[in-house]
């Protein structure tokens, strides 16, 4: 799984696990919990296919 962070802008952005740049990625709700939403991004870099995962804490508790 490649490293992942969020900019200051908000951007999305994974490191790829063969040359190390850092890719800006379009993740996906994967799941949600309770204080958390889990996001995740599939990117290619260096013809190989890694995923990114994200987790943001919400700003509202989901009692759905």
């Amino acid at each position: 799984m490649a490293l992942s962070r969020i900019s200051d802008a908000g951007k999305y952005l994974a490191q790829c696990q063969e040359c190390g740049a850092w890719v800006e990625v379009h993740a996906e709700i994967f799941k949600t919990e309770l204080f958390f939403e889990v996001l995740q991004a599939t990117f290619v870099c260096c013809n190989r296919q890694q995923v990114a995962t994200f987790i943001n804490e919400k700003d509202t508790l989901d009692f759905h």
